[in-house]
């Protein structure tokens, strides 16, 4: 059975089981908080993008490995569980004049067959680009521990090479169940020296790490500004997909609180502290499986289709 089949009639059991109440609980919407507690300083986002030596990052990749779905109505609380809703799952390439910056790394054929959906297509060379970026980067991070992002380096032929190269916080390192999950290799978590930050950390020259924990224990978002001025905020599984942010559309407590095991405030204030920094800054948003949104920014040619090298 499919994985978003298991989730629709597993949904459908507890459903019918707890009636009308319990549907209006479990997968209702649920208004997002007017003000938020979480902080967004892109005072500071920019000064850190700054601090480090080195030239700033000339644009920014999209490599696809997989198009998978999910029921419509676990990524925005109230729609249909029936109705599919396409997702892609993949990684960015932050590209500098000598060099370039992973984030995310997918994940393996395997790993996409785990999810089981029988409907998903995995792209081979998507995956292999991804692990040759891998092999050649700078510097490797991940927005958060799930398999369908942090998969890709763990099944990475040569773990050993990564060393020096691959920063996860401590917060990722200590969340083994899910690194577990992605097959993680335990001899590269031990030689890993983890990133430890409170709020914003320079990784390198216009690349700044922002901790968002919520999704995960260990979630972070990654900001990036170009040589050119632009930047991007990658949002990693904060929102799958911006009509999200831009609608303030959670996804329903079923999937957060039973599926994920979320911390359901930390993201609600999460995506108001987005919407919000939406309507006031130029920062473009970008949630990691969003296909709409994937094929505007490559279209507008603010997001490449395709690693370098």
């Amino acid at each position: 059975m499919s994985r978003f089949a298991r989730i629709a009639l597993r949904v459908l059991v507890v459903v019918l089981a707890i009636g009308f109440v319990g549907y209006r609980y479990l997968l209702g919407r649920t208004a997002v908080p007017e003000t938020t507690t979480y902080v967004l300083d892109m005072d500071e986002l920019r000064k850190l993008a700054s601090s480090l030596p080195g030239e700033r990052p000339l644009r920014v990749n999209h490599e696809q490995v997989a198009l998978a779905s999910l029921p419509r109505g676990a990524i925005f609380a109230g729609e249909s569980i029936r109705t599919p809703e396409p997702t892609i799952h993949g990684a960015y390439q932050v590209v500098y004049p000598d060099g370039y910056v992973v984030v995310d790394s997918a994940f393996d054929e395997a790993g996409m067959q785990a999810m089981g959906n029988p409907d998903a297509q995995f792209s081979a060379e998507g995956y292999a680009a991804v692990q040759r970026a891998l092999a050649g980067a700078r510097k490797i991070v991940i927005t958060h521990e799930h398999a369908d992002h942090s998969g890709g380096f763990a099944s990475h032929a040569a773990p050993e090479n990564l060393v020096g190269r691959l920063e996860l916080t401590r917060e990722q390192l200590a969340n083994t169940e899910q690194l577990d999950r992605a097959r993680f290799p335990k001899s590269l978590a031990g030689a890993l020296t983890p990133i430890e930050y409170e709020r914003a950390y320079a990784l390198a020259p216009g690349v700044v790490l922002v901790k968002a924990a919520g999704h995960t224990p260990g979630s972070q978002m990654v900001f990036v500004q170009l040589a050119n001025g632009k930047e991007y905020l990658f949002l990693g599984d904060v929102a799958w997909h911006m009509d999200q942010i831009r609608e303030l559309w959670y996804r329903p407590r079923l999937v957060t609180d039973f599926f994920l095991g979320e911390d359901r405030d930390a993201v609600l204030a999460q995506f108001r502290a987005l919407h919000d920094l939406a309507g006031r800054e130029p920062v473009q948003l970008v949630a990691s499986h969003d296909i709409d949104q994937r094929q505007a920014l490559v279209e507008s040619g603010a997001l490449g289709a395709n690693f370098e090298f």
